[in-house]
């Protein structure tokens, strides 16, 4: 057996949280990530998330809070035929066989031993996340999507009438203001947004909570957030966006998440990312 860890797989509880929890950390969720399953890199070691319940299983442990702490990490091997090898290794070394090798359900090779204190270790096969050179964990990762064409973005400014700003400011010298400013003369309806501001106005505006609170309809939701934060907005947007007839997700220049922008796109909604409304107006409709 090389001495090197592949995976470590925490057995969680709801896997939602745990993958909001992770991703805003800044932990970017590999493609092969699903529903049920969450893959990070970290550092040439793999973090997993999966439910416990099926961790357990998969293991063929009892998840009864007895002998299964709900974490297991993971050696991967380059061939199938090693899963038995290693396993038989670990074993005249004093650990105890939990599984033998057998198919997975996903379609490579897996066995589990348990080292003399109990740790639970998966040996794996995993012929869709191959090893490199130095025997580290090659995950897969969709190309990001194409940011849309100078023709998209003025269409965007074109046809849209409302937009709803997440993260308004009262402050003159904040980019919120500004840009809340040019496009209000400009305009078109603007809906701040801010909790901390909510019954007060900006700009003569009335400053809403949340995308829960606003009463008529939105075309663009426009986020002046932290990168960490875009995703919590990208699915209130999500969540709203029938409700409202929101057609665009626009982040900021400096707000970049490619995993917010993936869930927007996979939602139907257009997305402009890194970018600023009243700069693309200047430059594509003109000042």
């Amino acid at each position: 057996m090389e001495p090197r860890l592949s995976f470590v797989t925490l057995g969680v509880a709801d896997i939602a949280r745990a993958r909001a929890f992770y991703e805003r950390l800044g932990f970017k969720p590999s493609s092969a990530s699903t529903e049920d399953v969450a893959f990070y890199d970290a550092g040439g070691v793999v973090l997993a998330l999966w439910g416990r319940e099926a961790l357990a299983e998969d293991a063929g442990i009892p998840d009864n809070g007895v002998g299964f702490s709900g974490i297991a990490v993971a050696h991967n091997v380059r061939a199938e035929e090693d899963v038995a090898r290693v396993l038989a290794e670990a074993e005249a070394a004093g650990a105890t066989i939990v599984k033998p090798s057998q198919k997975a359900f996903w379609g490579g090779q897996i066995g589990y031993f348990s080292d003399p204190d109990g740790h639970l270790w998966e040996i794996a096969y995993n012929p869709f996340m191959p090893l490199d050179a130095a025997g580290r964990v090659t995950l897969p990762y969709a190309a990001p999507a194409a940011e849309p064409a100078d023709a998209e973005i003025a269409r965007i400014l074109k046809t849209s009438r409302t937009f709803a700003v997440i993260g308004a400011s009262d402050n003159p010298g904040r980019p919120s203001y500004g840009v809340m400013s040019f496009l209000k003369a400009k305009g078109y309806k603007i809906v701040p947004v801010n909790p901390t501001l909510e019954g007060r106005k900006v700009l003569g505006l009335a400053v809403r909570k949340d995308l829960a609170a606003i009463r008529q309809p939105v075309d663009v939701v426009d986020i002046f957030r932290r990168p960490d934060a875009a995703l919590d907005a990208v699915r209130a947007a999500i969540r709203e966006k029938d409700r409202l007839g929101i057609r665009t997700v626009w982040m900021q220049i400096g707000v970049v998440n490619e995993a917010a922008a993936a869930e927007a796109r996979a939602a139907g909604l257009t997305v402009v990312m890194d970018r600023c409304p009243k700069i693309e107006h200047a430059r594509l409709i003109g000042a």
